[in-house]
């Protein structure tokens, strides 16, 4: 798995770039040859994400208000959604990351997705990069938070 597209939003990764290496960091996290859309389910990518992140000192499962909803890791004031589920969930994420940083609980907002061809190996109707990325845009105007969309394949 590794990155290979980025759609940056309000400048989203230049300001992440000033935070101390978080980008480099999670760079990392998400480069790693053994894990493989189509050879794994989603969930073991999941879990295998979840840990290294936790390794790196993020915090998981981030509450979104007095909510049952979550995020899934924080650090720093960067709030990451992970997502591998149905392409519905992505719209619930960027209304969770623009919470909280309406609250000053986050600063830049970062969902993680696989590309098209990724996507379509997990599964039917599967959150993907170039959707996600092109509604960002078309809403460009009304997301006022910072929003950086990592687009991940084989």
């Amino acid at each position: 798995m590794k990155i290979c597209d980025t759609y940056s939003h309000l400048f989203a990764e230049d300001k992440l770039n000033l935070k101390n290496n978080l980008y480099l960091e999670i760079q990392e996290i998400l480069t790693d040859n053994s894990l493989n859309f189509g050879d794994k389910r989603p969930n073991e990518i999941k879990i295998a994400i979840n840990s290294k992140f936790n390794r790196k000192g993020w915090a998981d499962k981030i509450k979104v208000g007095n909510s049952r909803l979550t995020i899934n890791f924080l650090k720093n004031k960067v709030g990451v959604c992970f997502q591998l589920g149905n392409v519905a969930r992505t719209y619930a994420d960027i209304l969770k990351l623009a919470q909280l940083g309406k609250r000053n609980v986050i600063e830049i907002g970062i969902i993680i997705v696989p590309h098209k061809i990724e996507s379509k190996l997990l599964g039917a109707n599967y959150a993907q990069y170039d959707r996600l990325s092109t509604e960002i845009k078309h809403f460009g105007d009304i997301i006022n938070l910072p929003i950086l969309v990592i687009g991940l394949s084989n």
